[in-house]
């Protein structure tokens, strides 16, 4: 728009000069060139105007009269908001789609536990539920641990939980890095058997085992 501006200016300027040249020795070509300049003035200062009016942003009156429509962040950052908007919209849709999959679950309080039947390593759960808006399910308390293996035992198959002592061996954690508050180990675990053991399966009596992340387990997820 600067440019339309100094463009327009210097039209202006030259008409003006061109006017001065072919009628300077008659007053009436004087009125005439007056006239002249005025409506090419009057002109590019509704064009400029109008210009401003779609930038939805303030102008600055330079070069005696044209305005230059500054620039178009604010149209910039109204679109990148907008991308930012469809990006977030077309994020959730996806989480939604991939929670869809679950279809049988149970419930504890404000969490709902739920899977897709199917089985993977630590890490292929993991990442489905994170996929779905949810994580691997990490029971704090008694009821949350039965409410995991109500699922389990209908699915017929010991799901992983969440917690891991990957980073630290023997000290088992929940993803966020904060030491486990409640535990259910089964009598003489964890023992890190063959030292590979470092993710967390349900038995089906509810109690807990360390098992190899690489093993195949039922996916459960939780969701709050």
């Amino acid at each position: 728009c600067d440019i339309l501006c100094t463009v327009t200016c210097r039209y202006i300027y030259i008409s003006k000069g061109l006017l001065h040249l072919l009628f300077k020795k008659s007053e009436t070509m004087k009125l005439f060139q007056i006239l002249c300049v005025l409506m090419l003035n009057i002109q590019f200062a509704v064009i400029s105007t109008q210009l401003c009016q779609y930038t939805d942003k303030k102008s600055d009156v330079t070069c005696h009269g044209c305005h230059a429509c500054h620039d178009l962040d604010a149209l910039k950052r109204k679109v990148e908001n907008m991308e930012q908007e469809l990006a977030c919209l077309q994020s959730n849709v996806a989480a939604l789609k991939n929670a869809l999959v679950f279809n049988k679950g149970t419930s504890s309080g404000n969490k709902m536990y739920l899977t897709n039947g199917q089985t993977a390593t630590y890490n292929e759960a993991y990442t489905t539920c994170a996929k779905a808006g949810g994580q691997l399910p990490l029971p704090q308390t008694a009821k949350e641990n039965k409410a995991i293996l109500t699922l389990a035992l209908q699915q017929k198959n010991a799901p992983f939980l969440g917690i891991n002592d990957i980073g630290d061996e023997g000290t088992f954690r929940y993803p966020n890095g904060e030491k486990i508050s409640y535990s259910n180990w089964s009598a003489s675990e964890p023992n890190n058997e063959f030292g590979v053991e470092d993710c967390v399966e349900l038995f089906n009596d509810g109690k807990w085992n360390d098992k190899n992340c690489e093993e195949k387990r039922l996916i459960i997820c939780e969701f709050s």
